[in-house]
């Protein structure tokens, strides 16, 4: 089996901002090449404002995973995703497919678009179709580069929080120690003896550690 995919559970909103969804999403970063691919409906999408809902979800959702991440336009033996990648690209065309919007929504769009063109040049986008099997050799390929991502940026990251994880685990364990022993009035001998007399140093807590190991 070269990839596993997995449908994530429920609506958009509740699986990303719930605890359960970032379990499932970070148990499996934590144990596989993980890559977030988000599916947008081609079709509907042709409306600019759909269009650009869309693109706020993706960009909520990449930087709530922070995983290599893919926007996949489907259905595209309906609609081609190029007037989407032209949309990404190319301000000016994005412009005139709201020409005809002359509302608040429209101006609204049209700013939103402009704070968003960073986040499209990061992106990763194909698109496919399930009927004619149209895009997915791409897909595939998209995918290869992304699980690279995954192993050249987001794993040594992750190594790099699990190991402050546990300096931090571990420097909390053993100021609770120290404060245990101090408490207990306990000597490196493990004698009992008045507080004043002697402090506890790092080398009592490692003794005291390694008597009770």
């Amino acid at each position: 089996i070269s990839y596993i995919l997995l449908d994530t559970p429920g609506q958009i909103e509740i699986f990303t901002w719930s605890a359960s969804g970032a379990i499932i999403t970070d148990t499996l970063a934590a144990s596989y090449p993980t890559v977030v691919a988000y599916i947008i409906d081609t079709p509907r999408s042709t409306s600019p404002a759909t269009f650009m809902s869309n693109m706020l979800y993706a960009c909520s959702i990449m930087y709530k995973t922070k995983l290599p991440f893919i926007i996949v336009f489907n259905k595209t033996d309906v609609v081609s995703h190029d007037f989407a990648v032209e949309w990404m690209t190319d301000y000016e065309s994005f412009q005139n497919a709201l020409q005809d919007n002359t509302t608040y929504m429209g101006s609204l769009i049209n700013s939103m678009c402009l704070m968003l063109e960073e986040f499209y040049n990061s992106l990763k986008v194909s698109g496919v179709s399930a009927v004619t099997g149209e895009g997915m050799d791409e897909f595939f390929d998209i995918v290869k580069d992304s699980v690279q991502e995954y192993e050249t940026e987001y794993k040594p990251e992750l190594e790099r929080m699990i190991k402050a994880k546990m300096n931090e685990d571990e420097k909390r364990k053993k100021e609770n120690l120290t404060k245990l022993m101090k408490d207990m009035n306990i000597s490196k001998e493990g004698n009992v003896v008045d507080s004043d007399d002697e402090d506890i140093s790092d080398d009592d807590v490692n003794n005291y550690q390694g008597k009770k190991k």
